[in-house]
C-alpha cells in the first residue's frame, strides 16, 4: 500500500535531521525502545505521543508527559486529543499544510500524502568565481573610495596620508571582528561560519551609511528643506537595522518573520531613544541646531530669498529667544548667569 506519511524531526533551522516513513496507525512517539519513533530529547516521555485514525478522523492523543504536546500554537496536555485530519483517514482530500508538532524540545512535522507540496525551486544559475566575486569587490572599492574622500574633505593636507592610512587600518580590523563575531555565531548555531555573507552585509551597510551622511544634507541644501539633514539619523537606524537583520538571517535561518520584528523593534526603539536624547540635549526633535553644509551655488535649486523677506521671518523668534533669556541658567553656567 506505500507509506500512509512520513514523521521529519526537524533540527533548530528546520532542516529534515531524521525521516521516518509511516507503514502502519497507531504511530507511537517517545524515548521507549518499543515506540515506532524513538527520540532521546530527555524532556520526551517514555510513551509521549500516539496518533490514529477513529471515526473522527486522524487523531493525536498525548500521553503521560509532563511537558505535553504543542500542536502549531495549542498546547496539548496530558491525556488530551485532537483531530489532525477531519474525516475517514485513509481518504485524500484536497491538499493540505503538513502538521508541525513540538515534543519537548523537538520539531516534528507530518506529512500525508494528501498534503501539497511546495513548488519545485529552480537552481542558481552557475557563474564563475570571478563573475560572483566581480560585484562584492566593485562596492568594497566603492566604500575606500568614498571613505578616502570623506578623509581628503575633512583632513589638512599635511595630517591626509596619516589619517587615510589610520582609516584603512580602523576599517579593515573593524570589519574582521566584526563579522568574524558574526561568522562565530553563525557556526555555533547553524555549523555554517557564512563570514562571506556577513562581509556583504557589512560592506553594503557600510555604503549605505556613507551616502545617508552625503545624500541628505545635499538635498537640503539643494532644495532649502533643512527636516532632511536634520532627520537623517532615521535612515542611519533604518540601515543599522536592515545590517542587523540579515546578520541574524545567518544565524537563525528559520525564523525570517521574527527576525524581521525583532529588527523593526530595534529601530523603532533607536529612533525613540534618539529624538528623546536630542529634545533634552537641544530642546528639539532633530540633531541640527542649523544647516550648515555647504555645497556649490551651482547645486542650489530653490529660490532665494530677498533680505527683507529674510529678515521679517525672523520676528517670530523674538518671543522665544526673550522665553528663554528669562529661564533660570543650568549647568556650569548657572552661577555665572546667576
Amino acid at each position: 500500500m506505500g507509506a500512509l506519511g512520513l514523521l521529519e524531526v526537524l533540527d533548530r533551522d528546520g532542516q529534515v535531521r531524521q525521516a521516518v516513513a509511516v507503514t502502519h496507525w497507531p504511530l507511537r512517539v517517545g524515548r521507549a525502545l518499543d515506540n515506532d519513533v524513538v527520540l532521546s530529547d530527555p524532556h520526551v516521555a517514555a510513551e509521549h505521543l500516539s496518533i490514529a485514525p477513529d471515526e473522527r478522523g486522524l487523531v493525536l492523543t498525548v500521553g503521560a508527559t509532563r511537558n505535553g504536546v504543542r500542536l502549531g500554537a495549542r498546547k496539548l496536555r496530558a491525556g488530551d486529543d485532537a483531530t489532525l485530519r477531519a474525516g475517514d483517514a485513509t481518504a485524500l482530500p484536497a491538499g493540505g499544510e503538513p502538521i508541525t508538532l513540538t515534543v519537548g524540545q523537538t520539531r516534528l512535522r507530518l506529512r500525508l500524502p494528501d498534503h501539497t507540496l511546495a513548488p519545485e525551486l529552480a537552481l542558481a544559475p552557475s557563474a564563475s568565481f570571478a563573475r560572483r566575486l566581480g560585484p562584492f569587490v566593485g562596492a568594497a572599492l566603492l566604500l575606500v573610495a568614498g571613505l578616502l574622500f570623506k578623509v581628503y574633505l575633512d583632513t589638512d593636507p599635511d595630517a591626509l596620508a596619516r589619517a587615510a592610512g589610520a582609516m584603512l587600518l580602523t576599517t579593515l580590523v573593524g570589519a574582521a571582528v566584526w563579522c568574524g563575531a558574526w561568522a562565530l555565531l553563525s557556526k555555533t548555531f547553524t555549523r555554517q561560519a557564512r563570514f562571506g555573507w556577513h562581509l556583504r552585509v557589512f560592506v553594503l551597510a557600510s555604503l549605505a551609511l556613507l551616502a545617508n551622511s552625503a545624500v541628505p544634507a545635499l538635498l537640503a541644501f539643494a532644495l532649502s528643506w533643512p527636516w532632511l539633514s536634520d532627520f537623517a539619523f532615521v535612515g542611519d537606524i533604518a540601515i543599522a537595522a536592515a545590517a542587523l537583520y540579515f546578520h541574524l538571517l545567518a544565524v537563525e535561518p528559520a525564523h525570517p518573520r521574527g527576525l524581521r520584528w525583532v529588527a523593526v523593534t530595534c529601530a523603532l526603539l533607536g529612533v525613540a531613544l534618539t529624538l528623546w536624547f536630542n529634545v533634552q540635549r537641544s530642546g528639539r526633535y532633530g540633531d541640527e541646531l542649523y544647516m550648515s553644509h555647504l555645497f556649490p551655488p551651482a547645486l542650489r535649486l530653490a529660490r532665494p530669498v530677498a533680505v527683507d523677506t529674510f529678515i521679517d521671518g525672523l520676528a517670530p523668534l523674538k518671543a522665544t529667544l526673550d522665553r528663554q533669556a528669562r529661564e533660570p541658567g543650568h549647568g556650569d553656567d548657572a552661577g555665572a548667569a546667576d
